[in-house]
């Protein structure tokens, strides 16, 4: 009887562990994103350069594809403007070794022509493991329609 507890809590602690170690890049991933967000909000290219692969584009909500440079570039201090706070909820999160899948949802408020409107985004981004940190290869952003006045 207790070989068999001690064999039991073996394998309870052993599984929380496992899920701890399967949680800490879900979290690290759902943190980069929020980091990513606030330097785009921000206007601070020095931190998406350090978020970002060599390699990494961006598909707009309007449908462009934006290589790196380009990112970068449009969100330099110059050109920075009034930009509503962006709130990232609903994760959904997957890691397959290096890569990891986020997809999030951004909502917020904008200020159009004196008027206040809500908007809302679905994000996908696909990150990979570079020598132990995570950094963001792709992002694409599709809007979400608000619903129908009834």
């Amino acid at each position: 009887m207790k070989f068999k507890s001690v064999l039991l809590a073996t394998i309870a602690l052993a599984s929380l562990q496992l899920h701890a170690q399967e949680a800490a890049p879900r979290q690290q991933l759902l943190k980069l994103v929020q980091a990513y967000t606030e330097a785009q909000r921000d206007f601070e290219p020095s931190k998406i350069d350090a978020i970002v692969t060599r390699d990494f584009y961006e598909v707009s909500p309007i449908g462009e594809v934006d290589p790196r440079e380009k990112v970068l570039g449009f969100y330099l201090p110059a050109n920075k403007r009034e930009t509503p706070t962006m709130e990232v909820t609903e994760p959904s999160i997957q890691v397959f070794g290096n890569t990891g899948t986020i997809i999030v949802k951004l909502s917020g408020t904008a200020t159009v022509n004196a008027e206040k409107r809500n908007f809302a985004f679905r994000a996908g981004y696909v990150a990979v493991n570079e020598g132990g940190k995570w950094k963001l290869a792709s992002a694409q952003y599709t809007g979400i329609r608000p619903p129908k006045p009834q």
